[in-house]
């Protein structure tokens, strides 16, 4: 699984700082799956554990204690990523168990699953070999997807998967390729189409990055009109500065533009973090947990913010940012590399070394049982 590549691949996943600018038109529900009949009634709040390979035995202990603390308090979502040459290595010749198992582990925690497969993720299309170089628009790229889809999604609806996320943050690219929305959209459509034959209540979407709103939105309309629910990855902090988080009104004005942007459709986002780096970035655990705290508060008062996927449980290893470090250009200031490895060593609820649970792990777990309430 390209695990480094999903997760903040060309360090996209931190630019959230969007401005509000006056009202915009709401993007119309066209399908039964929109209302998310699939998904338990009321809000719902997840996290994943993280990308490293292994953990100090303290902190192995601590995270099987936090997923176990944050289960007993409610936690009823899942989210599982994997990607599309995982499942399908040669032409036509799948790895259905490569999917099952993951979905199997997450039915029998009682959790229901938010599947991505990043067909175009942050840093460019994620297919098969025999794919590679295909546009998206490209009729074997789509009629070999649909065929893929002819039997995840039962699958996925047997073990009570709720939504799809057929991309993730392709809109980083829109400002530089102008043609990609172009390409998108039939892909789009035609696997939205097909997903809706095989079971109309599953819900299909697109994860985009708050931070483009900005610059990108029209593109980003043009395929948010045709998804059934809203998908968005929002930070506490930008990229430029990196050294300032966001206030709470920034926050809020962020949530906001997501709001407006969504219109009336149901939301969903695939993640939602803040670091806690001090000394280099300004950040804190107290402004970690003022973060989700304002988030959830908004969360609670929205009825459309449906599910949130915090991001993550525990901090990046010393050993995981230094190869995730290897994919920057060779022109990449050091300063960044450093400034950007300190957000990865500090993004968890848990710390790395120690497994010490941080300020926000509690605000997580009194959230969770707050919105248990609500189902």
């Amino acid at each position: 699984m390209k695990y480094l590549y999903f997760l903040l691949a060309g360090v996209a996943f931190l630019y959230c700082s969007c401005e509000e600018e006056g009202s915009t038109p709401s993007l119309p529900s066209s399908s039964v799956a929109s209302d998310l009949p699939l998904l338990r009634k009321g809000k719902h709040l997840g996290t994943i554990v993280g990308f490293n390979p292994s953990h100090p035995p303290a902190t192995t202990d601590s995270i099987e204690a936090r997923w176990q603390e944050a289960l007993q308090a409610g936690m009823s979502v899942g989210r599982l990523q994997i990607d599309w040459p995982e499942l399908e290595p040669k032409a036509g010749v799948y790895d259905r168990e490569a999917l099952r198992k993951q979905l199997v582990d997450l039915e029998n925690e009682g959790l229901q699953t938010f599947l991505l497969i990043s067909v175009y993720d942050s840093d460019g299309p994620v297919v098969p070999e025999y794919l590679a170089g295909t546009p998206m628009n490209d009729a074997e790229l789509i009629n070999s997807f649909v065929e893929l889809m002819d039997w995840v999604i039962p699958m996925l609806v047997e073990h009570q998967g709720w939504a799809i996320a057929i991309s993730n943050e392709p809109d980083t690219f829109f400002k530089e390729k102008p043609q990609l929305v172009d390409e998108l959209l039939p892909f789009v459509r035609e696997s939205r189409n097909h997903i809706h034959q095989l079971n109309d209540k599953m819900a299909v979407t697109i994860t985009m990055s708050a931070g483009s709103l900005a610059q990108n939105e029209e593109a980003m309309r043009r395929l948010g009109n045709e998804l059934d629910i809203i998908s968005f990855n929002t930070y506490g902090s930008g990229l430029f500065p990196m050294n300032r988080p966001y206030s709470e009104e920034e926050i809020l004005s962020n949530i906001n533009a997501m709001l407006s942007f969504a219109g009336n459709k149901n939301m969903l986002f695939q993640e939602v973090g803040m670091h806690t780096n001090q000394p280099i970035l300004n950040s804190s655990e107290e402004i970690q947990r003022t973060f989700f705290r304002t988030f959830f508060r908004a969360m609670q008062n929205e009825p459309q913010m449906r599910v949130a996927y915090v991001f993550q449980l525990v901090d990046w290893s010393p050993e995981t940012i230094e190869v995730f470090n290897t994919l920057y250009e060779p022109s990449t200031p050091q300063s960044f590399i450093d400034e950007y490895s300190a957000v990865l060593a500090s993004i968890g609820l848990i710390h790395y070394e120690s497994g010490q649970r941080k300020a926000a792990w509690n605000e997580f777990v009194r959230w969770v049982e707050t919105f248990k309430q609500t189902r």
